[in-house]
């Protein structure tokens, strides 16, 4: 009979996450970044404008019924509905 091994079970193949973290920093580019401006998030959805409910449910991945019902819960900011949608 032959005897197999579990190799994910074994302790020795775990590296040391402090020795990981050394041999592999990572680096910090936050000086690099620019904070994200999202000029949308200041607009007000026209919820009398089909195409501009199309493209907010679009926009949302979300059906034109649902983004009118989010309209009718909090309003027509699209800050706010992008936090009730989680978004």
């Amino acid at each position: 009979m032959l005897q197999t091994e579990n190799i994910n079970n074994r302790e020795e193949d775990v590296p040391d996450p402090d020795e990981f973290r050394y041999l592999h920093p990572i680096e910090n580019d936050s000086d690099t970044l620019e904070p994200f401006d999202d000029q949308s998030e200041d607009r007000q959805i026209n919820a009398d404008d089909p195409t501009d409910i199309a493209h907010w449910a679009n926009q949302f991945q979300i059906s034109q019924e649902e983004l009118k019902l989010a309209i009718n819960i909090n309003g027509t900011s699209v800050r706010d509905i992008k936090r009730f949608l989680s978004v």
